[in-house]
């Protein structure tokens, strides 16, 4: 069975040095505050404790398709969760001063139609902006608009965790210790292709609600990996399946995707169970969160397109999705 590639790690990774550049260096920091936090979800957690509390509305919109791990924070804050639809087809909502408003560069593509709505609205009466950049890590031009930005390492990179949260905000530096435990948990699943331990790995995260310090292990092996050749690769990747299975992808130029998302009218978790079972497993599939709109979360299927895979994989996945039935069409 093959594995994604960010999640198998080789041993050989122990013994290099650090390679340079460093991949943190090339982000967006352009003089603003950053904070090295564990995940994407950390740094988002981190953001919200940074805002002031007095100016807060007491309302947060989030969009309709998100992991519902990122309401949790929301949650925690007391804040009050209202969901909307992309502004590509759909007007951004009537904020209220204080409002919070995030949104993610999905799947890797620049999210431009909800920047321009942003930008058509006087700065005075905009929301406090949060900019998900955990799926664009290696996407140039993102992570420049908002007022938290949110990257995340371990969805592209054989690390166990790792993040930046870039603010325009005095953002407090005390952090919770790392999840020692979850990240043994990613590091041995990932040595040694143990499944159970990744799932177990994810458990552990999922119950856990600290914004926490990046782990030394982490630190450790961000240094030594090489990166380089996943943009280019992940490119070509994305633009090979696309053609395969007949969508166009909404940006061909310089994003670098984590998946290739689409919608099927009908049977999401049986592609998805098809494509598991042939070794390729999504590199992300969302369920709603609580009192989010079900249409977007059930329809949409986002397919790897990795650099670890070569041209007969793409052409397996693709003969997956052909034959699967139902309508497909890009988000």
């Amino acid at each position: 069975m093959r594995h994604p590639g960010n999640e198998r790690l080789s041993p050989d990774i122990f013994s290099k040095g650090p390679v340079s550049p460093g991949l943190p260096s090339l982000l967006p920091l352009d003089g603003r505050k950053s904070l090295s936090v564990a995940s994407g979800r950390s740094a988002l957690a981190k953001g919200l404790d940074s805002l002031p509390k007095d100016l807060l509305s007491g309302r947060a919109w989030l969009p309709s398709l998100c992991c519902p791990s990122i309401a949790d924070p929301f949650l925690r804050q007391g804040l009050r969760l209202f969901f909307y639809s992309s502004p590509e087809s759909t007007p951004l909502p009537h904020f209220l001063p204080g409002d919070v408003f995030l949104y993610i560069h999905f799947c890797g593509f620049p999210n431009r139609a909800a920047e321009a709505a942003l930008k058509a609205i006087p700065v005075t009466e905009r929301p406090f902006i949060i900019e998900d950049c955990v799926h664009a890590l290696f996407t140039p031009g993102v992570g420049m608009f908002g007022d938290f930005i949110l990257y995340s390492f371990r969805k592209f990179l054989p690390v166990p965790d790792g993040g930046l949260l870039i603010s325009r905000f005095p953002v407090e530096p005390k952090l919770a210790p790392p999840l020692e435990s979850f990240v043994s948990c990613k590091v041995l699943g990932s040595l040694t292709g143990d499944r159970s331990l990744l799932r177990r790995g994810e458990d552990l995260l999922d119950g856990d609600d600290e914004a926490r310090a990046p782990s030394e292990t982490g630190r450790f092996l961000l240094e030594r990996t090489e990166w380089k050749d996943i943009p280019p690769r992940r490119r070509y990747n994305a633009c090979r399946l696309s053609n395969l299975i007949g969508i166009s992808l909404p940006d061909e130029g310089e994003s670098v995707p984590l998946g290739v998302p689409f919608r099927v009218e009908r049977g999401k978790y049986e592609l998805e169970r098809r494509l598991r079972a042939a070794g390729f497993e999504p590199p992300l599939s969302w369920d709603r969160p609580p009192d989010a709109p079900d249409d977007e979360a059930s329809r949409t299927v986002v397919l790897p397109c990795g650099e670890e895979l070569d041209d007969a994989d793409l052409r397996e996945i693709s003969a997956i999705v052909n034959s699967t039935p139902g309508q497909i069409f890009f988000i």
